[in-house]
């Protein structure tokens, strides 16, 4: 089946909000009458510009998430598994199995990325500590998740982990596209994953549903956020 790429990610997240209130009637009911009852949190870098055009249609606030691969001591293009900003980690124990790394090389990557965490929260301005303002924002609520797509899962996996600990009411995944396989990991873990283009492929990357792909910088999220009218510090 041939799927119309995304213009854009904040055009994906448009189209994001609309496929959601299209499909759940409770939602596009309640979102409404009710907007203090959901928080939106989107993972930097690709995940900011879809919160945008997302919540421009909900009319809800957003906050960003930090969530950074755990990097292979000698592939740093590839991890195997995540961290979040409060120092919720999660490992991919099958692929671990696999690189017969030493437990030294193990924790010495995953301090690299706390530490690189850490240099993200002083970029964008964050506490060094967030536990009062993720307690605030996710306890009680519907929390959505956002990003610009699902490869892996594993940046993913590790956020809806840390959500959990805070106690909302329902975690709602919202990505433009995923391959099938990886939706498969979040059964049982979510309330629901919202997701228009889901690719039923072996090989997959999220840059083919975009007709216009770039890598975002940093200066350009900061950028956007600052301009933000729903962006929430």
């Amino acid at each position: 089946m041939n799927v119309i790429p995304y213009e854009s990610r904040s055009s994906a997240g448009k189209i994001l909000a609309q496929f959601l209130l299209k499909k759940r009637k409770q939602i596009s009911e309640e979102v409404f009458l009710n907007p203090d009852n959901y928080f939106v949190f989107a993972i930097p870098n690709g995940g900011i510009p879809v919160a945008e055009g997302f919540c421009s249609i909900l009319n809800i606030p957003y906050d960003l998430l930090i969530v950074r691969k755990i990097k292979i001591p000698y592939n740093p293009e590839a991890g195997f598994g995540s961290i979040t900003t409060d120092g919720t980690i999660i490992l991919n124990e099958r692929l671990l199995s696999q690189l017969y790394l030493r437990k030294d090389q193990i924790d010495k990557s995953i301090e690299l990325t706390k530490k690189e965490i850490q240099e993200r929260l002083k970029f964008y301005e964050k506490k060094e500590t967030l536990t009062n303002s993720y307690k605030d924002r996710i306890f009680s609520r519907t929390v959505f998740l956002l990003d610009d797509g699902l490869a892996s899962g594993y940046t993913m996996l590790a956020a809806v982990k840390m959500i959990k600990t805070y106690k909302p009411q329902k975690i709602i995944i919202t990505v433009p596209t995923a391959p099938l396989h990886t939706i498969r990991l979040f059964d049982k873990k979510v309330d629901f994953i919202e997701c228009p283009n889901i690719r039923k492929t072996t090989w997959f990357a999220v840059a083919d549903a975009y007709k216009h792909w770039y890598d975002l910088a940093d200066s350009e999220v900061k950028e956007i956020i600052q301009q933000s009218q729903y962006y929430q510090k």
